[in-house]
């Protein structure tokens, strides 16, 4: 997919997307969440704190990865990711 829109990433299975933290932040705006003062991402609506996949709030600055449907978010580290295909992994 060339220059695929944020319309084609929503709508597709097939997109890998490598982005740099300020484009992350449009991004997670883009899905409804936003950083608070601290830098942590929170819901817009509620704007409470977002969890990442170890069950720990999680700022913008640690976000690795956003996956099933912007509700996971795994930090940027190694043990987030082994951690979250592991999960994948026993559903």
């Amino acid at each position: 997919m060339d220059n695929p829109t944020w319309s084609d990433i929503f709508s597709s299975n097939d997109v890998s997307l490598i982005v740099g933290k300020q484009q992350m932040e449009g991004f997670v705006n883009d899905l409804g969440n936003e950083k608070d003062e601290s830098g942590f991402l929170i819901d817009s609506n509620d704007k409470k704190r977002v969890i990442s996949q170890d069950e720990d709030e999680i700022k913008l600055k640690e976000l690795g990865s956003i996956s099933s449907g912007s509700k996971i978010f795994i930090k940027d580290n190694l043990a987030s990711y082994a951690e979250f295909l592991a999960q994948k992994r026993s559903l």
